[in-house]
Parts: structure tokens; C-alpha cells; sequence
């Protein structure tokens, strides 16, 4: 069996293949310099495939992963994937390594403000170094309702959500099943004008992580309403009241799986009375607040607004 040639025999190969470019480049026709430069780019793809020895007689999709996995909450551009691969193809491997075996691998298209992510294209990241095991199954699901045409993208997340009641999802399946860039958009409809409790870190749920969603129940947690506050109001309130519920005082960090609450805008005046979605008629409450005060167990002291 033929050994390969280390690092430093393929560098000076390029190098070598270079020089000969560079001599003769003003003799050459035009294909004879692509072919010369194709030439020296194979030999840097060898050098990218044998920049880690431990590695390099491993399978792509393999070098992938532990690449991946070596820089885990790191984002990666598909430049970095290819020299570690070793092939143009690496986009094939990164839907293997998510949907067969369940690596949380986000792109471009999971971008979702609302979950601190804003990847560029050909960027990709891990977040977390352990696969899903339940994924597999989430993907058979997504495939099956991406097809479904009734009720549009928010239909679809909507009966993806309620497939997986309690139990985490990602952004990347989110939008692999709306087929639309704005995804973050209806889920935030749903949140607040459908009035199901869906939760991210923004809500009140540290303990997920960016990109990460849960809806709690399948029951609405309030009546259907038309609020279309916009995510940039919402995102101004949420930070004034330093995300913590104005009456009690709840916040992320006392979140508990015994005590599950999120958090939840709530007009001063009744939207459903003309109340307008502006800084000034919202505050952030928690659920079990916003429960009360919709019942009418509770009132908001005229001092809310500080």
C-alpha cells in the first residue's frame, strides 16, 4: 500500500506547481494555466485533508464532524469546511450529520433575531457537541408537514409545535418546516396573537439555549387577539424592564420546571379596546401575572411605568 505524501512533500508540490505558473505564465494559453492552477488546487485540498494527521484518513462527513464538534458554538464558513473535507459536497454531509444523526447544526436559513442568531450564508454552527437522539424522529415529522399545504408556514409550525409538546426544537426544523425565511415572525404570532405558550431564552426559559424552543402546552394560555406588537417594540420593552416580570419580579433566573412560567407582554390600555402597540402601553409580565390581571385577581399600580 502506497504511503501519502506528508504535509511538507504536498507543500513543496504546490509550491513547485506555483513557481512553474509564475515562469512560464506570459507563454501560456489560457487552458494551460487552469489546468496548471487546477492542478495546484488539488494539491491544497490534499493539504487541507492532511492538515490533521489524526484525522486525515477518515471520511469527509467524519472530519467534518469532529471539526465541528473541536469548535462547537463557533461559527464556521464554508471555506473552513471544505479544506477540512476535502470536497465541494460539504453541504450534503452537514444535512446527514443534522437529520440522520441529529446534530444540532444551525445555517443561514435558521436566522432568527429573536434567538440571537444571524448566521451569513455558507456560515454554519454547532451547538452542541452531543447529537439529538430524538431527532431523527422530529425530521420524519418536519418532512411530513413541510409538504402540507393547509394554513400556510404558520399552520405548518404550529402542528410541528403541537407534534412535539414540551419538548425542544430548533430553529434550523423550524424553518426547514415553515419554507420561509421570516419563521421567527409567525411564531412570534402565534406567541402573541394566538396565544400559545411558546418558550425561548427571551421568554423566560434560561435554560434554553440560542435557537432553542419549546412550546409548554398544547392549550392557549390566552383567547386569540390581534396584538402585531412589531419585534423591534417588543425587543424595547423586554430590555427596559431589564426582562423581568413589572409586578412580581420574576425573571429568567429563577426559572424552575416546578414553576414554568414565561414572559409575556400585556397592553396597559386594552389593545382590544384600541390600546396602540407602543413602548408606553406595554409592560413585561409574567404568565401567572398576566393570568391574574386578565382575571381580574390583579391590578397594575399606576406607578408600573416607573
Amino acid at each position: 500500500m502506497c504511503e501519502k505524501p506528508s504535509v511538507e512533500l504536498l507543500v513543496l508540490e504546490v509550491e513547485e506547481r506555483l513557481a512553474q505558473y509564475r515562469k512560464n505564465y506570459q507563454g501560456l494559453s489560457w487552458r494551460e494555466k487552469v489546468l496548471l492552477l487546477v492542478k495546484v488546487s488539488v494539491g491544497i485540498k490534499k493539504i487541507g485533508v492532511n492538515s490533521n494527521p489524526d484525522v486525515a484518513n477518515i471520511a469527509a462527513r467524519e472530519r467534518i464532524r469532529l471539526y465541528l464538534q473541536e469548535n462547537v458554538g463557533v461559527i464556521i464558513s464554508a471555506r473552513e469546511l471544505e479544506v477540512v473535507s476535502g470536497i465541494s459536497e460539504y453541504g450534503r454531509r452537514i444535512r446527514e450529520l443534522r437529520i440522520q444523526d441529529g446534530y444540532k447544526i444551525l445555517t443561514d436559513c435558521s436566522n432568527d433575531p429573536e434567538a440571537g442568531i444571524r448566521l451569513r450564508p455558507s456560515e454554519y454552527l454547532l451547538l452542541e457537541t452531543k447529537p439529538d437522539v430524538s431527532a431523527a424522529r422530529r425530521w420524519h415529522i418536519a418532512n411530513r408537514i413541510r409538504r402540507e399545504r393547509e394554513g400556510g408556514s404558520k399552520g405548518r409550525l404550529l402542528r410541528y409545535f403541537l407534534e412535539n409538546v414540551g419538548e425542544l426544537v430548533t430553529t434550523e426544523e423550524l424553518a426547514y418546516v415553515a419554507k420561509a425565511k421570516e419563521f421567527g415572525r409567525r411564531i412570534r404570532e402565534l406567541r402573541t396573537e394566538e396565544g400559545y405558550a411558546i418558550a425561548t431564552r427571551f421568554t423566560g426559559r434560561p435554560d434554553l439555549k440560542m435557537g432553542e424552543y419549546i412550546l409548554e402546552s398544547d392549550e392557549r394560555i390566552a383567547e386569540p387577539h390581534d396584538r402585531r406588537i412589531p419585534f423591534e417594540v417588543q425587543k424595547l420593552v423586554y430590555e427596559r424592564a431589564h426582562s423581568t416580570c413589572q409586578l412580581c419580579k420574576w425573571g429568567r433566573q429563577k426559572w424552575s420546571r416546578k414553576d414554568p412560567r414565561i414572559l409575556e407582554l400585556h397592553h396597559i390600555a386594552e389593545h382590544a379596546d384600541g390600546g396602540p402597540n407602543v413602548p408606553e402601553n406595554l409592560v413585561v409580565l409574567c404568565s401567572r401575572c398576566h393570568d391574574d390581571v386578565h382575571a381580574g385577581r390583579r391590578k397594575l399600580p399606576p406607578d408600573i411605568m416607573g
